[in-house]
């Protein structure tokens, strides 16, 4: 199996507020949505991450080992915690031969 360097992160980002109606109502009150998401860290730029929500340990020697893409923009993060506990990460990815 490949090893995994990709550290856990959790993501707290802000994602957008849509309203399709021509005029806003006065009693109209706009919110915020904020998301979390949680996965492996896969690229980290200037301009966005991309965090990986799934990882399949079976498929290797393929390239699409790796699904459930989020391209998150720097601009609307607000939080990135790496998921880790002292130096070791929280989950491996290490699979037992059976």
């Amino acid at each position: 199996m490949d090893d995994i360097t990709a550290p856990l992160v959790a993501v707290e980002w802000e994602d957008i507020t849509a309203y399709s109606r021509t005029a806003l109502p006065d009693d109209f009150e706009p919110y915020r949505l904020r998301k979390l998401t949680c996965g492996l860290l896969w690229k980290d730029t200037p301009e966005y991450i991309v965090v990986v929500g799934d990882y399949d340990i079976s498929n290797e020697g393929r390239d699409y080992r790796h699904n459930d893409f989020h391209i998150i923009p720097r601009g609307v993060i607000r939080r990135l915690t790496y998921l880790r506990e002292g130096t070791a990460p929280l989950v491996s990815l290490e699979v037992e031969a059976s």
